[in-house]
């Protein structure tokens, strides 16, 4: 399947995606923070991965089924 090529469905495509890198790259850097307790680093640092290997898959599926690309 091609790429999109239409700039409206190419924009529906690639802003979600742009929008859970920055999303994921903000819990990345509140993991960071030393002045969290452990658990809620480590919790934080699961969830920023988690955003990454399940949400972008799921979110280029549903793309996929609304026929955005």
């Amino acid at each position: 399947m091609a790429a999109p090529t239409d700039p409206l469905r190419l924009a529906l495509l690639a802003a979600p995606l742009l929008a859970l890198g920055f999303a994921a790259g903000a819990l990345r850097a509140l993991a960071r923070r030393p002045d969290l307790p452990d658990r809620r680093r480590r919790a934080l640092g699961v969830t920023w991965v988690l955003l990454l290997l399940v949400a972008t898959p799921l979110w280029l599926i549903a793309a996929a089924v609304l026929r955005l690309w």
